[in-house]
């Protein structure tokens, strides 16, 4: 069963090839996509996110989501030395960090739902589990 929604600006699409696919796995992982998107979007005005940057909000005040992200970028920023950082001319945007864990946690959900085989694809970005309907890998092709 495979199904596709635009959520956080893009088309998220997440495919099972399991029996335990029904649609309230679907519903769950995608409600989490909006979860995240209402949360972390440095465009939406009511987020943690745009409420940081406006002031509204200290870091310290925001969900444990969010400091758990923002605590994660600061890791990398400094692995990084500096290359990867979350903040650009004062503003916020952790954006590049948000999409890959928020992949992950929606594969978490299928996985919590029994599903083994499956594959999670947000804006190009993709997580993996098991086997494709006809039994091989999944197979991921890159470009550029």
């Amino acid at each position: 069963m495979k199904q596709t929604r635009l959520l956080m600006g893009m088309p998220i699409t997440i495919e099972i090839a399991d029996a335990e696919a029904s649609a309230e796995v679907f519903d769950q992982a995608y409600d989490f996509f909006g979860y995240v998107d209402e949360t972390f979007s440095p465009y939406k005005e009511t987020s943690e996110v745009s409420r940081i940057n406006r002031g509204e909000l200290e870091p310290d005040q925001a969900s444990k989501d969010l400091q758990m992200i923002l605590a994660h970028a600061e890791y990398t920023r400094q692995q990084t030395n500096g290359y990867f950082d979350v903040m650009r001319g004062g503003v916020l945007n952790p954006s590049g960090i948000v999409k890959g864990w928020a992949i992950w946690q929606a594969a978490q959900v299928a996985r919590a739902a029994g599903c083994r085989n499956f594959y999670v694809d947000a804006g190009g970005d993709v997580q993996v589990y098991g086997q494709n309907q006809r039994g091989d890998r999944w197979r991921v092709g890159i470009r550029n």
